[in-house]
This record gives C-alpha cells, structure tokens and sequence, in this order.
C-alpha cells in the first residue's frame, strides 16, 4: 500500500529548517493570534531574518486511558465499538483473535479516489476501511452497524494488549500495534 505524505509534514521539515538559520530573537504574539497558531515575525529593520514558530503535530498532553467495558459489544465477548468522527459517522472495531485469525482493530477511512478495487468477502469495491494487526494494515471493505457506536472522546486511548487506538481533536484517530501504525487527521489516511 502506498503512504500517503501530507503537505503539513513537509511544511513542518521547512519551518524547522527556517529556524535552525535563525536567530535568538522571540517571535512577538499579540491578542489576535490565537495561541498555538503559526506565527511569522519579521526581525528588527536592517536585518533579513525571520523567527517561525508553529504548532506541535502531536497533542503535548498524554492521552487518558479510556475503560474498555464502556465500549464492549453485548453478546460479543472480547469485541469492542468506539466512533472517532461524525459528518461523515466513522467508527472503529476490536475483534478479538478467533477461528486461527489474531486480534484486529478496524477503522472506517477515507481512501483517495483512485485507490484500487478489492475484494473482501461479498463485497468488491474501493476499501473504506483499514485493518490493524500486530504485522501490518491492509485495506478492506465494512458495512456499518445499526446504531452509531458511542465516542471515543479525543485525547482518549483505547488499549486492548498489543493494540491501541487514540482519538484525536478534528475527527482524528492514531491506532498502533507493535510493527505497524495508521493514522487519520483531517481527512486524511496514512499508514505504516
């Protein structure tokens, strides 16, 4: 599967880059720059140095551990439904390893328009969703269920063992396993 590269990291390698050749200077803030909002403040006159400050990509704080039980799926023992994103509803799922298959966490994603035709089961299609496990992610197709499943609040983490899942602000998720990852933030996919 191809990764998928956004523009904010690229834009984070330049500004990174603009502040090693800068100076000591402190950016200047205002009461109309929100805070955490890039900021770009030119040095003093005569000089050709510009100080960039800019938001972290990551959440600074560490995310609190959410109770499985809150989203354990009756009558599934060790299964589990948490949503991460509304407009459009998107919802993630444990499936506990089972029938010779090890545990998956499933997330509903969007995939570019011109992703490639799978199939999975019954259905052929464009992948709406991404599979996690502890060797890798691999693209697949769900349905939803019949009712929402209940959110993950953002900066809230789900562990089950080796897999975990954070919500994250703007609709955004990260899940991990030991040797893969995928993330969505602002509408976009990217995976290990």
């Amino acid at each position: 599967m191809k990764r998928l590269w956004t523009v904010s990291g690229l834009a984070v390698v330049a500004a990174g880059a603009l502040v090693a050749c800068g100076s000591d200077a402190q950016p200047a803030s205002d009461s109309s720059t929100p805070p955490g909002i890039t900021a770009v403040t030119p040095s003093p006159a005569g000089t050709s140095t510009i100080t960039i400050t800019s938001v972290p990509l990551t959440p600074t704080t560490p995310a609190t551990e959410a109770d499985p039980a809150a989203y354990a799926v009756a009558g599934s023992p060790g299964a589990f439904r948490w949503s991460y994103a509304h407009d459009p509803l998107r919802e993630c799922s444990l499936s506990p390893a089972m029938n010779g298959l090890t545990a998956r966490i499933t997330c509903s994603a969007p995939f570019p328009p011109d992703a490639p035709t799978i199939s999975v089961d019954v259905f052929n299609g464009q992948p709406n969703a991404i599979v996690l496990t502890n060797e890798g992610t691999e693209p697949t197709i769900v349905e939803g269920g019949p009712a929402a499943a209940p959110d993950l609040p953002a900066g809230s983490r789900l562990t089950f063992g080796d897999l975990a899942c954070t919500a994250r602000p703007n609709n955004s998720i990260t899940c991990t396993s030991p040797d893969a990852w995928f993330t969505v933030q602002n509408g976009v996919l990217a995976t290990s």
